[in-house]
């Protein structure tokens, strides 16, 4: 048994070990390109320049970088925020898996706190995966409270879009229509009011940040690896050309084949065989989740199909295995403990080595397709692993 207060003072303490290890290493948070671009013009973001991710993630890295951008202080304060975000992540774990298994709470979140990959991605790198899946758990934690829910995906979306896969499985697992206008109405409404100041400004720049997204070719993916494709950002991104409208972009800029934002299909059936997994595994799941009687099976299942949205998704790299990892630590919590335990730390090992290519300078010598190849086909293995045990067991 975990009581709330041991775990509070157990993982303060953990995390203090953390920070003041990255401190001696001298690991910190780095200010941004665009950030440093929109102070030397001049620009707002979402008004005058179309950011790459949406305000609840992009404006606090913003003001920080504003207010300490003169100062060596701007690593370490942010190096706290990122702390700040990722115990918090860690704490809506904790609440769903107390909520599911009571007796796991404690080990679960403590092997998702010490995970190398989630540690340098969530405190170092954060491109506020954390904000976004601390927002997605309140929301699956709340989830038999659809207001509630439909509140805290729309806060989730507004850090990083993929929050929103979310609203599928509840709408399905709700059976009451109300539930399901109630969740959507507070998603919506959320969205509005969060949103308004920039859409009052330019509301054709702030609906750019969502639509050029959809400009995305693949990125480490299966989907990627079968096209050919082996880069993420390619020759460009949205901090290049992003004073335009995401259309205007599309119609001055041609599609390559090597380009991650207007990439051309080798393969053209691909991208529509990727949505096809998704929406066919999600509403599958989330149908079985319907007819579970057990609650706690119910959430479990609802986890399990926004999991296999990034199983099929033809867009992958390393900071993806945090909502991956959270989720996937809920989805498996009715699993044997060993095996779950197994199955988590199989996916942060891949991940591991997936990072490794991306920083390690070694591999820039002995070259980056094939262990690339290797980390990309490992993984799928374990999505397939994931999702086929359902099939076996009926229930995860």
């Amino acid at each position: 048994m975990c009581s709330l207060r041991r775990f509070i003072g157990l993982e303060f303490s953990v995390f203090m070990i953390i920070i003041l290890t990255l401190i001696f290493l001298g690991f910190y948070p780095q200010t941004s390109f665009e950030d440093v671009f929109l102070q030397k013009a001049n620009l707002l973001p979402f008004i005058d320049f179309r950011s790459g991710y949406p305000p609840v993630t992009r404006l606090p890295y913003y003001f920080l970088f504003i207010a300490f951008s003169n100062s060596s202080i701007y690593g370490f304060i942010t190096l706290f925020f990122n702390a700040l975000t990722f115990f918090l992540m860690i704490f809506t774990i904790y609440l769903n898996v107390a909520k599911l298994s009571y007796e796991r709470t404690l080990s679960i979140a403590l092997i998702v706190t010490l995970m190398p990959s989630v540690i340098y991605f969530t405190l170092v790198i954060a491109h506020g995966d954390a904000i976004a899946m601390m927002f997605s758990l309140l929301a699956l934690y709340f989830f038999e409270k659809p207001w509630l829910a439909g509140v805290f995906c729309g806060f989730g979306t507004l850090a990083k879009f993929y929050p929103a896969v979310l609203l599928l499985p509840l709408i399905i697992y709700y059976k009451d229509f109300k539930k399901k206008l109630a969740l959507l109405y507070a998603f919506i409404l959320t969205m509005l009011l969060i949103s308004l100041p920039f859409l009052l400004s330019d509301p054709l720049m702030y609906i750019s940040v969502a639509a050029c997204n959809f400009l995305r070719g693949p990125s480490e993916s299966i989907f990627a690896l079968i096209d050919g494709y082996f880069g993420h950002t390619g020759f460009l991104h949205p901090t290049f050309d992003g004073s335009l409208y995401s259309w205007q972009f599309a119609a001055l800029y041609e599609p390559t084949y090597y380009d991650h934002f207007r990439y051309k299909w080798n393969i053209p059936i691909l991208p529509y065989m990727s949505l096809g997994l998704q929406l066919a595994s999600i509403v599958g799941i989330s149908l079985l989740a319907r007819k579970k009687k057990d609650q706690k099976e119910s959430v479990s299942l609802i986890s399990l199909a926004t999991f296999s949205y990034f199983a099929f998704s033809t867009f992958y790299n390393p900071l993806v295995q945090i909502p991956q990892i959270c989720l996937l630590a809920i989805a498996t919590i009715n699993w044997n403990k060993h095996r779950q335990i197994k199955t988590l730390a199989a996916f942060e090992a891949v991940n591991t080595l997936h990072s490794l290519i991306w920083y390690c300078p070694l591999f820039l010598y002995v070259g980056v397709m094939l262990p690339l190849s290797i980390a990309i086909m490992l993984r799928f293995i374990l999505y397939i692993f994931v999702l086929t045990s359902i099939i076996r067991r009926n229930s995860v």
